[in-house]
């Protein structure tokens, strides 16, 4: 009797444990005024039912954020019975109304079947295929781990500028005859120089970009072009770095002229 007791026990704690569990999901808390959340809901209900699991990647809005390495997750993901969605938000925000309930949702069951690490595992994959099939390409530097950065330059702030190479220009630099310089900060006077910097720190000069408010000073593109090439240096450059490996990519740097 005593046996038949601790049964029946084990079973009904197992069983209240179950449904505490199911009941923990963010679904139980929305509100019947949210449709926005509810709609997208019941768009991963009806999936989910169906046996279809989606990780979704939030890519932003404005500025749109793509894993480097979709394609490769997206073939790894398919081999483990998982779909991709690039999820991406609205730039009207609207008041009691909830966005990316459908990948929350999608998030909790995949994180339940198959463990809350198991998405970073594939991730980690397909990041390393990207890099092993592209490792001898020129990557675009805003998807490098690391950007390139000039000669003794230690800033790694994400921008396209660098302080020791327009403190170097403006020392070396000489303005010719006819130069007009810009009367105050509102005024654009400025130029992107474009680089292909190699695995190991070997720069090179690809494309000059002006942009001269003052229209006349363009007619002196030419001369600037040839005193950048004297003034910037080539060599010696911190390369980009992927998964902390040394890769071949691209850089812009903007010179900011008096």
């Amino acid at each position: 009797m005593k046996i038949f007791f601790f049964i029946f026990l084990s079973v009904a704690l197992v069983s209240c444990r179950f449904e505490s569990k199911q009941k923990s999901s963010f679904v139980e808390s929305v509100k019947d005024t949210d449709t926005t959340c509810l709609k997208e809901i019941s768009e991963a209900e009806k999936e989910i039912e169906s046996g279809k699991l989606t990780y979704c990647h939030y890519s932003g809005n404005i500025y749109n954020h793509y894993l480097r390495s979709e394609k490769e997750l997206i073939e790894i993901l398919k081999e483990n019975n998982l779909e991709f969605r690039n999820e991406g938000s609205s730039c009207i925000v609207y008041e009691n109304q909830t966005e990316h309930c459908y990948c929350k949702l999608m998030k909790e069951n995949i994180n339940q079947k198959y463990g809350e690490k198991f998405v970073d595992s594939l991730l980690n994959v397909a990041d390393e295929k990207y890099l092993n099939k592209h490792i001898n390409d020129t990557m675009y530097y805003g998807e490098c781990d690391v950007r390139p950065n000039y000669p003794n330059d230690k800033d790694d702030s994400e921008d396209e500028y660098s302080e020791v190479m327009q403190k170097e220009i403006d020392d070396a630099i000489i303005y010719p005859k006819g130069y007009i310089k810009r009367p105050n900060y509102d005024v654009s006077s400025f130029v992107n120089v474009s680089f292909f910097v190699d695995k190991d720190g070997k720069a090179k000069i690809t494309h000059f970009g002006f942009i001269f408010d003052t229209k006349s000073n363009h007619k002196l593109e030419k001369y600037f072009e040839n005193e950048l090439k004297r003034i910037i240096k080539t060599k010696e450059w911190k390369p980009a770095q992927i998964r902390k490996r040394n890769v071949n990519s691209d850089m812009v740097l903007r010179y900011g002229f008096d």
